[in-house]
C-alpha cells in the first residue's frame, strides 16, 4: 500500500521544525511520505539533508498569478499540516492554501489557530476563527488546533540579571509548549480519520508570570523577578523590528484585556493533549528544566 503523502506548510517554525522530527522516522520507515513546503533556499538544504522531499511555495503568489501558480505544491498530496504567518495575510494565504489542496485532491488538512472563547472579539482572534469557517465550508476533512499561549515566548522577556518581562500583569494566563502542539498534529496526521472535525483546544497550565519566575529561581538555583512591562512597549518594540502593525495592535490589545481581566480564556481544555497523544501534557515545570539552558545563557 502506497504511503499517504504529507505537506508541512511553516516547516521550519518552532511549531513545524518539531513536526518534522516528530514525523521524519515516519517518512524513512515508510510508514508516510514527508515533503516540507518553504520558500527559502537554506532552509530547503537542511530539509533535504534530513531525507525529507522540498517543494517550493509560496502562498503569496496566489494573489498575483492565480491558484494556478500554488497548486503544483499540493499534487499528489494526501494530508496537510497548515501554519501560516503572524499578519493579516493569513486571511488570503490559508484560503489560497485550502483552495489549492481541495482542487488537488487532498483528504485532510490540520491547521494551527487560537484558543479563544466562540465569542470573542479580539481580531485576530477572529481571523483564525473565520479561516475555520472557511476550512469548514470547503468540505476538507479537517482537524483544528487552538494552543494558548506559546511556553518558549517566555525566553523573549528574559535578561541575564534574571528579570523575566511580560505584558499581562498579574494575570494567569493559559500555557503551552509548542511540541505538545506538534505531537497533537504528528497524532492527527498519522491517522486523521478519528480526528475528523475536531477542534482541539490546547493547554498544560495556568500559571502567572510570578509564579513562572518562582519556578525559574527553583529550576536555576538563583533569584528570578518578575517585572511587568506596558503592552504599549511591546508593540513598539515588535513594529521597530519590522512587525505587522495591525497584527501587533491585535496581540497588544490581548495583553491589555488580559491584564485588566475582561478577556477570559475559554474553560474545560486541559487533558486534550492526553486524550490525543497519550502522554500527558508538558508542565511549565518540566518546560523550563528542559530548557534550562535558555534561560542560564
Amino acid at each position: 500500500m502506497t504511503p499517504a503523502t504529507v505537506l508541512i506548510i511553516g516547516a521550519t517554525g518552532t511549531i513545524g521544525s518539531a513536526l518534522v522530527d516528530m514525523l521524519v522516522s515516519d517518512h524513512h520507515d515508510g510508514r508516510l511520505r514527508l515533503a516540507a513546503a518553504t520558500r527559502r533556499p537554506d532552509a530547503a538544504a537542511r530539509l533535504r539533508e534530513r531525507g525529507v522531499e522540498v517543494r517550493r511555495l509560496d502562498l503569496d503568489e496566489a494573489e498575483t498569478a492565480g491558484l494556478q501558480a500554488v497548486r503544483p505544491a499540493f499534487a499528489g498530496v494526501d494530508r496537510v499540516f497548515l501554519l501560516t504567518g503572524y499578519d493579516v495575510r493569513m486571511l488570503a494565504q490559508s484560503k489560497a492554501a485550502v483552495d489549492a489542496a481541495k482542487a488537488e485532491g487532498v483528504s485532510h488538512l490540520v491547521r494551527v489557530g487560537v484558543s479563544a472563547t466562540d465569542d470573542t472579539t479580539i481580531v485576530h482572534f477572529a481571523w483564525h476563527q473565520l479561516i475555520e469557517a472557511y476550512i469548514e465550508r470547503s468540505g476538507l476533512g479537517h482537524t483544528h488546533l487552538r494552543p494558548a499561549s506559546f511556553m518558549q515566548n517566555l525566553r523573549l522577556g528574559v535578561d541575564a540579571s534574571g528579570v523575566l518581562t511580560h505584558f499581562v500583569g498579574e494575570a494567569r494566563p493559559n500555557w503551552v509548549d509548542a511540541a505538545d502542539i506538534a505531537a497533537v498534529a504528528a497524532t492527527v496526521l498519522r491517522d486523521p480519520q478519528p480526528h475528523d472535525g475536531q477542534a482541539y483546544d490546547l493547554a498544560a497550565q495556568t500559571a502567572s508570570l510570578s509564579e513562572i519566575a518562582e519556578m525559574l529561581a527553583k529550576v536555576t538555583g538563583r533569584p528570578w523577578r518578575y517585572e511587568p512591562a506596558e503592552p504599549m512597549v511591546f508593540y513598539d518594540d515588535m513594529v521597530a523590528a519590522g512587525a505587522d502593525p495591525v497584527y501587533m495592535a491585535c496581540v497588544r490589545n490581548v495583553f491589555e484585556r488580559t491584564r485588566n481581566g475582561s478577556l477570559n480564556e475559554p474553560d474545560g481544555i486541559f487533558g486534550t493533549i492526553e486524550s490525543v497523544t497519550g502522554r500527558p501534557a508538558t508542565t511549565l515545570p518540566q518546560f523550563l528544566e528542559r530548557n534550562r539552558h535558555l534561560f542560564t545563557g
